[in-house]
Formats: structure tokens, C-alpha cells, sequence
């Protein structure tokens, strides 16, 4: 599972990891955040929160939090970010992820997914 995020739409993916993680009857092994934000100080909405879940599941739970100007006109670097290169693991059959943000990142997001790392339409789930 992977969720990859920007500004508030962190918040929905702590209601899902939370419900998610403690389940061990859940067929998800491992979960990865891509929390990205182009001002450091919007970490705080959410970063103890995260934090928290972190130290309690560090072995099934990935949290990587991203500095990237997110120019959405004319093109994000999204592309070109090497934080969100390493962090973003490619597709394998079996993988969902979730885009979770404002709608400017949740389409540049989805493109990259699709067009950068091989993520199938029917594999991604949108919450903008």
C-alpha cells in the first residue's frame, strides 16, 4: 500500500493507517507515506501524529516527509524531486496506492504515478 500525499490530505491517510495497522488480519504487509510539502512548518499539522504510528509499526510502516516547491503550472517537480524518487517504490502487481491532497497535486501525482513509475489507472485511488 502506498499513500502518497501533500498538505492536509494527511489527514484522511492517518484515519487509514490507523484502522489498517493494528488489524492483523489485514492482507496489507506494508505501507508507505510520501508526505510532500513546499514549506516545512505544514509538517506540524500531522508530524507527531505520524510519528507516533511510526513507533508503534516501524516494521510494516514507511514515512518519508518531502520538501518540494510543488509548481504545478507548466510542471511540477515531482519529476525531479530525488527524495520522492527514493521514497516512491515503482509498481508490482499487488500494490495500491492512494493520492491524497489538493487537486493540483492529487493530477500531477496520478500522472507521475502512471507515466513515471509504471502504476496501473485501476490501482489508484484519488482523494482530492
Amino acid at each position: 500500500m502506498v499513500y502518497f500525499t501533500a498538505g492536509m490530505g494527511i489527514i484522511p491517510i492517518l484515519h487509514q493507517i490507523k484502522a489498517i495497522l493494528p488489524d492483523s488480519s489485514s492482507s496489507v504487509k506494508m505501507i508507505t507515506i510520501i508526505w510532500v510539502n513546499d514549506d516545512p512548518n505544514d509538517f506540524d499539522i500531522a508530524f507527531k501524529e505520524l510519528e507516533d504510528e511510526y513507533f508503534k509499526f516501524n516494521v510494516k510502516l514507511e514515512v518519508s516527509c518531502v520538501v518540494d516547491e510543488m509548481n504545478f503550472s507548466g510542471g511540477s517537480s515531482l519529476n525531479s524531486n530525488p527524495e520522492i524518487e527514493d521514497a516512491l517504490p515503482n509498481f508490482r502487481p499487488g500494490t495500491m496506492a492512494v493520492i491524497s491532497g489538493p487537486r493540483a497535486f492529487v493530477e500531477k501525482a496520478n500522472e507521475y504515478l502512471v507515466d513515471r513509475r509504471d502504476y496501473q489507472e485501476d490501482c489508484l485511488c484519488s482523494l482530492a
